[in-house]
């Protein structure tokens, strides 16, 4: 072994000892040892260190929330168009009276528009994509 290994070995004993004599050591014997305002001092750096860890799990979730967006939106780019565009003629070509039946209201029974069918189809891509069900290329 070498000697750093032996002595990162002997550290780590003295610490457990130390450890282990605070540990055994009465409540009331530690309190005479220190007074009120080391107390306060303690607990100040406490709630500052769970604030850190706290601002720390934030930033990290930050951090993951925004690749994860990223990774979605490029998601939305590579399901493509034409996939899309495929799959959804394929269901009106299914559905003879899918055109008739498509946005009559807003239409005032008029066909769907050229714009009106685009708008579909980044609808059924998004559908397709929320649903996980997309094609990744």
């Amino acid at each position: 072994m070498s000697r750093d290994h032996d002595d990162r070995i002997k550290l780590e004993r003295l610490a457990e000892a130390f450890m282990q004599d605070i540990l055994a050591t009465p409540d009331d014997e530690i309190l005479a040892e220190v007074d009120q305002e080391r107390i306060a001092r303690v607990r100040t750096m406490l709630i500052e260190a769970k604030a850190d860890l706290a601002k720390r799990a934030l930033s990290k979730a930050k951090a993951e929330h925004e690749a994860w967006s990223v990774s979605l939106s490029t998601r939305v780019v590579a399901i493509g168009r034409s996939f899309s565009r495929a799959e959804f003629e394929q269901l009106r070509r299914g559905d003879p009276d899918l055109n008739r039946k498509m946005l009559i209201a807003a239409r005032k029974g008029k066909a769907p528009t050229d714009t009106d069918v685009e708008g579909l189809i980044d609808d059924w891509a998004d559908l397709k994509r929320l649903d996980g069900e997309g094609d990744p290329e």
